[in-house]
């Protein structure tokens, strides 16, 4: 039987019949799309030899199309599955004492380093030279790489990017030109420093780090940077890293893949985000962590992300008026950027705009799929607002609106209520570094602005706070999740934290990313006590995050779980001692 595509409408052109034409097209050389399918999906493909095929799962597969064999791969196939990569970015030794790990380094009635346990680091990659990932005879502590920007010697089972095992590595470490062996390199700096955070030990004499976890392996996946194409449909800046949905998944399957082979326990840890999509733990990413979550000796540890203080979340409702508006002032030389708004079942919503300039947009009718473009006049801006109604994972309605050179200055979206019982609807704007950060709501709310995965109800979600004044960071994320599931789970030392660099020497970092490698490192000393010591053999996800925050500092006089600190700072101490 041929593999059906199921509906996703978000990028989808449409007639005035609401009959699907297709996909928007970027119109670069290669297009590449994540497919929902289910049966065998080569008997979709067998008609198209030249379009590349990397399976994911049993549900979603990884398609490179030819924009030649686009048009007819999509009519000949009905695809109603086709959706482009999302883009998701990046998130940031007393903080170990803070949250009560350093001291089981040496802890007289038995010593918690990580021994036995790998940290799985998806990221822009790892400085493996750097010798805080070294043993004292200078071999290597990372036990493979999967490199996606080097082609040449992929891993089994996928078609791009090259692997490098420890003997290579270690072959690498002996030569001069360690580079010309192993030519992995972490450009950014952003990878080594949770690894450094999660697992770091500097064991020369100077002994200078050492890193929550100092005895663990590491696994490593560097990210392919996102597709040029991708980019400027995104309208991301510039100086912005980004990275694809669908290389996250991969890296993932790596992951689990490769620790399938030694059957250690793994702590896999997420410094990404994203803030395109519901929020409620139905993106495609997310789905997959669902699955993953369950499985025993497998921990998924997942910053909060940095959005509460940038503006980039508005919260509307319609319960006691007609109409809602709002406003966002576009920073001048914007190139564009995308809106995303949901509503709650059984709500149905439409939307007007109105530019700096006066230049309106009368209220658009909801039709489903419902596709309508409009170019400002006496303007250079071209607006793109697509109705998707009714999601067919969640069954909400999404509205995207799409600003090409947009006019700098206030513009006004007034949302109208065609069918209201909840009231409630969401904004949001890309994640902080993606646009500039004076494009911002004028009445932001801090508030359900966890990045995805983050809003993944089955992962350990960490937000970040200051160990030296015990303050919250500021652009700590907040949850709940849009339907109301409080994370993060708890929050760790995350301002200033001491990291290793690239090339050597030390930095100090702010974010989630430097809280989530903390915690990381708190679940691979726990998989040790469980898994390898035998205390508690079944460990997962579940148990280590209840673990976790039952031993979490609460403060006097606060009310917990909310959704600031979930349920308190992590203290590692404390949850074993409570087990």
């Amino acid at each position: 039987m041929c593999s059906k595509f199921y509906k996703d409408s978000r990028k989808f052109n449409r007639q005035n019949s609401g009959e699907v034409i297709l996909p928007l097209s970027t119109g670069a050389p290669v297009e590449e799309y994540i497919l929902e399918y289910y049966g065998d999906i080569s008997q979709g493909l067998e008609e198209f030899p030249n379009i590349s095929v990397q399976i994911i799962n049993r549900r979603y597969a990884y398609l490179r199309v030819p924009q030649e064999e686009r048009e007819r791969f999509l009519l000949n196939n009905q695809p109603e599955a086709v959706t482009l990569p999302i883009l998701y970015g990046l998130n940031a030794q007393e903080s170990l004492e803070e949250a009560g790990i350093s001291l089981f380094h040496t802890y007289p009635y038995g010593e918690l380093r990580g021994d036995g346990v790998v940290i799985g680091i998806i990221d822009t990659g790892i400085d493996y030279t750097n010798d805080v990932f070294r043993y004292e005879d200078g071999t290597t502590r990372i036990q493979r790489i999967w490199d996606q920007t080097i082609e040449g010697a992929p891993p089994r089972g996928f078609n791009y990017g090259s692997e490098y095992m420890k003997e290579e590595i270690d072959e690498a470490l002996r030569d001069p030109d360690p580079y010309s062996i192993v030519p992995s390199r972490d450009e950014n700096g952003h990878g080594t420093f949770i690894a450094g955070i999660a697992a770091g030990y500097d064991r020369s004499s100077a002994n200078e780090y050492i890193g929550g976890a100092p005895d663990a392996e590491l696994y490593v996946v560097k990210l392919r940077p996102a597709s040029e194409y991708l980019r400027n449909y995104y309208f991301i800046r510039d100086d912005a890293y980004a990275c694809q949905s669908n290389d996250i998944m991969l890296g993932i399957n790596y992951l689990i893949q490769s620790i399938r082979e030694t059957s250690k326990p793994m702590v896999i840890c997420l410094g990404i985000g994203t803030n395109d999509g519901p929020h409620d733990g139905t993106n495609i990413l997310e789905t997959l962590l669902g699955e993953i979550a369950p499985l025993r000796r497998i921990a998924l540890v997942l910053a909060a992300g940095n959005e509460a203080n940038t503006g980039h979340h508005y919260l509307g409702t319609l319960a006691t008026n007609p109409s809602d508006s709002f406003e966002i002032n576009v920073a001048p030389g914007e190139e564009g950027f995308e809106l995303l708004m949901w509503s709650y079942n059984p709500d149905r919503i439409s939307i007007s705009i109105r530019s700096p300039l006066g230049g309106i947009i009368d209220r658009i009718p909801v039709a489903p799929g419902g596709y309508h473009q409009t170019k400002f006049p006496l303007e250079q801006t071209t607006a793109v607002v697509i109705y998707t109604y009714l999601d067919p994972r969640n069954g909400a309605q999404e509205i995207i609106v799409r600003l090409q050179k947009p006019t700098d200055g206030i513009w006004t979206f007034t949302v109208y209520g065609d069918y209201i019982v909840n009231g409630r609807y969401d904004a949001w704007l890309p994640k902080d570094g993606f646009q500039n950060p004076a494009t911002r709501f004028l009445q932001p709310n801090p508030f359900t602005t966890l990045t995805i995965p983050s809003t993944q109800a089955g992962a350990i979600v960490v937000g970040a706070y200051d160990d030296i004044d015990k303050s919250m960071f500021v652009g700590s994320s907040r949850g709940p999740t849009r339907t109301g599931v409080i994370k993060p789970d708890l929050i760790a030392p995350g301002v200033n934290v001491r990291a290793p660099q690239v090339g050597g020497g030390y930095t100090a970092y702010t974010g989630t990313g430097a809280s989530a490698a903390i915690t990381a490192s708190a679940a691979a000393l726990l998989f040790q006590w469980g898994n390898i010591e035998g205390n508690l053999p079944f460990m997962n996800t579940n148990t280590i995050n209840s673990i976790l925050i039952r031993g979490a500092t609460r403060q006097k006089g606060v009310i917990y779980p909310n959704p600031v600190e979930g349920y308190g700072r992590l203290n590692l101490f404390n949850s074993l001692a409570l087990i």
